[in-house]
């Protein structure tokens, strides 16, 4: 098969670019979810889907990306590598400079009068080293000798100071240690009692009756004098109860910033009963 059928034959096979934007297309990915997901412009993408491999870079370039995409797509990158291979052939590197304009000498006469001047100028400076060094001694050294040497300053010693005489510290009188008294013990101040919030009397036989609406959700645990559990509940939001049982009553409201409680008629303030939500409290 001559070369020019192999070259239809490879152009008839789908690209790099195609396969990776029929597999995007089935995935439902769109071109800037890919860039984003790989870090690329979006406009490289497009480039890349429609082989377009002048706008890109460079082959190591797009070698680079080919691979990141196929991983994304969840394929094996090798056989887009081996399409692109055959479809990605990078441009020569043209190394003649005389096209780009780039000025060159006609004649080399200028440059090799240059260097000749250099070069004699080279050779006296080394005769006139070897001479000074033949002679015993080389020109830095003679210039170090030449230079005088900095006059020193004489300094004249500053006498020694006078020592001062000692200064005669005043005695101080202690006065004699006054024998301290007996401490008084601390008398403790009375603690006063925790004031009761006063509570509606119960009605007559020792009956209380307790009314509850709840305005969000709330456990409620209610007993009577001996112990029995009268209720032991979740309440829901928009919710009344009504309870009664023989006085006292002992109660434990969660959430009781969203009870509002009638004892025996009256309405009874929480706010005073209230611990981290949780309202503890008796009624008589």
């Amino acid at each position: 098969m001559s070369q020019a059928a192999e070259t239809d034959v490879t152009r008839a096979k789908p690209g790099p670019g195609r396969i990776l934007a029929e597999l995007r297309a089935e995935r439902k990915l769109s071109i800037t979810d890919v860039a984003q997901r790989l870090k690329y412009g979006a406009r490289q993408i497009e480039a890349l889907e429609a082989e377009e491999f002048d706008r890109l870079p460079g082959a190591t370039f797009v070698r680079g990306m080919v691979r990141g995409y196929a991983k994304l797509l969840e394929t094996d990158p090798e056989p887009i590598l081996g399409a692109l291979d055959q479809r990605y052939i990078p441009g020569e590197v043209d190394l003649d400079l005389r096209d780009h304009g780039i000025p060159f000498a006609k004649s080399g006469k200028r440059g090799t009068r240059t260097y000749t001047v250099l070069l004699a100028i080279v050779l006296i400076v080394l005769a006139g080293v070897l001479y000074e060094w033949h002679t015993g001694a080389p020109p830095w050294a003679r210039l170090g000798s030449s230079t005088p040497a900095p006059a020193q300053k004489q300094v004249r010693p500053e006498p020694a100071p006078v020592p001062a005489p000692p200064r005669e510290e005043p005695k101080l009188q202690v006065a004699p240690p006054v024998a301290a008294s007996d401490p008084e013990p601390a008398v403790a101040a009375p603690v006063p009692a925790p004031q009761q919030a006063p509570t509606p009397e119960a009605s007559a036989g020792g009956e209380g009756r307790l009314r509850l609406e709840f305005s969000g959700q709330s456990w409620v645990e209610i007993r009577d004098k001996d112990g029995k559990m009268l209720m032991s509940q979740l309440n829901p939001v928009g919710s009344r109860r009504v309870v009664s049982g023989r006085t006292p009553l002992s109660l434990v409201i969660g959430n009781a910033a969203n009870v509002r409680l009638t004892y025996n008629d009256k309405p009874i303030d929480l706010k005073p009963y209230i611990q981290i939500e949780v309202a503890r409290l008796t009624l008589n």
